[in-house]
């Protein structure tokens, strides 16, 4: 069977370790299901799990990912097991008759599938509190939120309960929990990875993305998520290459307002990882950073309710009352909030596309604060109390506004032991840039390495 130290070592290592026959597919599914079978009780990561599957895909798994265990959000539709996208509203699921492309793909590289990972109902909030399933625990320290919404699938890669998770991201939902559980997440460039066959939020927003433990495995993710091998050649290059020196960095001054100081000090320190790597880092200014996280509620909102509004109407019942009343808000809004809000979102991708001739990289904190326990509703920024949505999306909306790439990875640990991360942003198409930089962070440093204390006694 494999050692503990494969097992934490990552889709790109297992993947490796299947080809030279150290291990097989059905050693390395079996580990992890005995891994999950075991820490699921006290981090509800998943909403389903069949693992008699999982064992037979094991036996006939080849490929790039041949034999390596993955979950998906269960917003994504899945071949043997239901989706329920975290809410009753679709009764005991969507019957699992077909993959979504991105899971097909998948399947057909060799990846298995362990199971469907728990998330904040219909991806509607940010801390995956689900009033249906129960809250995913933050494997730092259970009593907190593991962030939303895709917040079971960081839970599972950061206790190892398999080496990758795909999930969703409108407005920050795959960076949000990976900042909180401190692993790597990507929000690949909108329309990279095709989002049919997806429970939707806002669609015009929606992005899919891998969520790994590191930043090689990201790019091996995305390449088999998105198809196509010249990028996926292109990719993992980036990340096995040293970063061009003359890569042009940036940082505004307004992404580091009101920033909670167990924040701001790690990611203070990140950025001078950059500058002794050989990188100036210049200051810029990106108008209606304000105004684009507000149209993102608005747009968000909107979509949302026109989506589910039927089944609103006729079964309340099945939606928890906490997103009820969220979707609820949506009627207040017009037909004129909405056109307004996205031709907000088009001027302030126009101020992107101008910043990106003059940058390469913008750098900047995931979160404006750390995650709060799990029955608290508020968050706290320096001693005062703030709203939790606000502090959790405002700095990573932005991204899906303009459609550009970012990435969260771990960048230090806050004094009371719980991970904190930086987030890159390059412009359209250029995923290659943000993980050419943050592989190249993370040769540098060693907090994708850290491991929170779990029962398997392993720590780092």
């Amino acid at each position: 069977m494999p050692s503990l130290d494969l097992i934490w070592s990552g889709a790109r290592r297992l993947a490796q370790a299947v080809t030279a026959r150290e291990v097989s597919p059905a050693e390395l599914v079996a580990a992890h299901l005995e891994r999950v079978e075991r820490l699921e009780p006290e981090l509800n990561a998943f909403i389903t799990r069949n693992p008699r599957a999982a064992s037979d895909a094991a036996r006939a798994a080849s490929g790039a990912l041949a034999g390596v265990p993955i979950s998906v959000k269960d917003l994504i539709l899945t071949r043997g097991m239901p989706t329920t996208a975290g809410s009753r509203t679709f009764g005991n699921g969507l019957p699992g008759k077909a993959d979504a492309p991105v899971v097909r793909r998948l399947r057909r590289a060799g990846a298995v599938l362990l199971g469907k990972t728990n998330l904040h109902e219909l991806a509607m909030g940010v801390t995956t509190v689900n009033e249906h399933f129960g809250a995913a625990r933050n494997p730092w320290d259970r009593s907190r939120v593991a962030g939303g919404s895709s917040g079971g699938s960081a839970v599972a890669v950061a206790a190892a309960m398999g080496a990758a998770s795909v999930g969703s991201d409108t407005r920050g939902s795959i960076r949000i929990p990976a900042a909180c559980c401190g692993i790597t997440g990507l929000k690949p460039t909108f329309g990279l990875i095709e989002t049919e066959g997806v429970v939707p939020l806002a669609a015009t927003l929606d992005h899919l993305g891998p969520m790994t433990r590191s930043v090689e495995d990201a790019a091996l993710m995305l390449g088999v998520m998105a198809g196509g091998k010249r990028n996926a050649a292109r990719w993992m290059a980036a990340v096995d290459d040293a970063p061009d020196p003359s890569l042009r960095i940036a940082i505004c001054d307004a992404l580091f307002e009101d920033i909670d100081g167990a924040i701001a000090a790690p990611v203070a320190e990140a950025l001078e990882v950059f500058r002794r790597g050989g990188w100036s880092i210049k200051p810029v200014e990106v108008p209606l950073l304000a105004e684009a996280h507000a149209a993102s509620g608005v747009i968000t909102s909107a979509e949302a309710l026109a989506f589910h509004i039927e089944r609103l109407d006729a079964h309340p019942e099945g939606i928890g009352p906490l997103v009820r009343s969220r979707l609820e808000k949506g009627r207040a809004l017009t037909a004129v909030d909405y056109v307004k809000a996205d031709m907000t979102r088009a001027l302030f991708t126009s101020h992107c596309l101008s910043l990106f001739e003059e940058v390469d990289c913008v750098l900047a904190p995931v979160l404006a604060a750390m995650p709060p326990r799990i029955e608290e509703h508020h968050v706290s920024i320096n001693g005062r109390e703030s709203n939790m949505l606000d502090a959790f999306t405002r700095l990573t909306a932005l991204a899906n506004m303009a459609g550009i790439p970012a990435l969260a990875i771990p960048c230090g640990l806050s004094v009371g032991g719980l991970p904190v991360s930086l987030q890159l942003l390059a412009p359209r198409g250029r995923e290659d840039i943000v993980l050419a930089l943050g592989a190249w962070y993370q040769r540098e440093t060693n907090w994708h390495l850290r491991r929170p204390a779990l029962s398997d006694g392993l720590t780092v």
